[in-house]
């Protein structure tokens, strides 16, 4: 008995041991802070006691009375929470994706070419999650394979979650990008994942450059920021504008409702398109996550001409079903009268014929189709 309890207490202890080495050596946990960044850091407005923090008071978590999920919740999930088959799809041929033109890859994963410049955004083809049994995106018809895109000129990060920063797709965009554009401390992560430091502009709230005639600009979000278990919002997050002499582009990144919208909208404003979060909500964390019918009011509050959805069907981070958050969009988008795009993975559209089908009506009758027949 006394040998077993031994065996196990060794065991555990190895498997403490590997886990503390992984979360503090493994390269997906990004890196350290150089000097330099740590004292632009510091002297931001925005950086408070040791952390960044949000512009307005806001909590990661918020708890409705009675209604706190468990991990219950995520393991008894209804039948048709996720696609029960590949989700349509466009190939996307990189020729297509011309001046003033745009394609979403997926989730918050998109590319624009504006003043001759393409721009991807948040680049994730991987997982959102450090460990490989977690995170994988639900399957498509027409996979976006990475080594399928265009010369990138320039990337905007949002912020370091790793569904909005994948390292392997950094690395290997590492040598094919020209410029990436960050907030304040995510420079750090880039340079361990082989991005020159020459090649990062690190930026803090409402600091803009200038990049080859196209303008970008860093503005608040409402959420925060963290790869591992001790480095809570010890970079920051935001949302990005970019914006050439044709087209001024609103970007959101994540981030929760807050009267910040409208600040944006009059300051940088009106925008011909915003792409704003729309997914992964939850009652339990409303003030970093929009629900479907505040992403709405947010394109209202930014003043943009077109709106589209982004952050939801390609992972499971959420309760709701993978189509919800485009369900309740598109209602309430009538009831305001806001033009929403609804562009399929992979499909390249412009702003003068967005593309307005509800695709995922589709795919939620053929689903029910199944089961009506399964059970007949």
């Amino acid at each position: 008995m006394l040998k077993t309890l031994k065996f196990i207490g060794i065991a555990v202890g190895l498997v403490v041991v590997t886990v503390a080495l992984f979360g503090c050596f493994a390269p997906v946990f990004g890196g350290r802070q150089s000097p330099e960044s740590l004292q632009r850091i510091e002297n931001s407005p925005n950086y408070v006691d040791g952390e960044f923090v949000n512009a307005v008071p806001t909590s990661v978590r918020t708890i409705p009375h009675g209604s706190e999920t468990s991990i219950m919740d995520w393991i008894f999930q209804a039948e048709d929470k996720n696609p029960s088959a590949p989700l349509p799809s466009e190939i996307f041929h990189p020729e297509d994706l011309t001046e003033g033109k745009f394609v979403w890859l997926g989730h918050a994963t998109l590319l624009m070419k504006l003043n001759g410049l393409v721009i991807m955004t948040d680049p994730v083809f991987h997982r959102a999650s450090p460990i490989p049994v977690f995170g994988s995106p639900f399957p498509i018809e027409n996979p976006i394979p990475i080594d399928n895109l265009p010369i990138i000129d320039a990337v905007v990060i949002s912020h370091d979650h790793y569904d909005h920063l994948d390292h392997k797709a950094v690395r290997w965009l590492a040598d094919r990008v020209k410029h990436f554009f960050v907030p304040l401390g995510v420079k750090a992560h880039l340079v361990r994942w082989d991005v020159d430091p020459n090649a990062i502009t690190e930026m803090d709230w409402y600091e803009s450059e200038m990049h080859r005639n196209v303008r970008f600009t860093l503005a608040p979000a409402r959420h925060f920021s963290g790869r591992g278990l001790w480095d809570r919002n010890a970079t920051l997050w935001g949302s990005w504008i970019v914006s050439s002499d044709a087209l001024n582009v609103y970007f959101s990144g994540d981030t929760g409702y807050s009267e910040t919208f409208k600040e944006i909208g009059e300051r940088y404003g009106p925008f011909d398109v915003a792409f704003i979060d729309s997914g992964a909500y939850n009652a339990d964390w409303s003030q970093i996550h929009m629900m479907p019918e505040e992403t709405v009011q947010a394109s209202i509050d930014v003043a943009a001409s077109v709106m589209v959805p982004i952050g939801w069907s390609k992972f499971d981070l959420a309760l709701h079903p993978w189509d919800e958050p485009a369900i309740r969009l598109a209602k309430e988008a009538q009831i305001k009268d806001v033009n929403v795009a609804s562009p399929l993975i992979g499909e390249v559209f412009d702003l003068e014929e967005f593309p307005q089908i509800r695709w995922w009506e589709r795919v939620r009758a053929e689903l029910m189709h199944l089961i009506h027949s399964a059970s007949s």
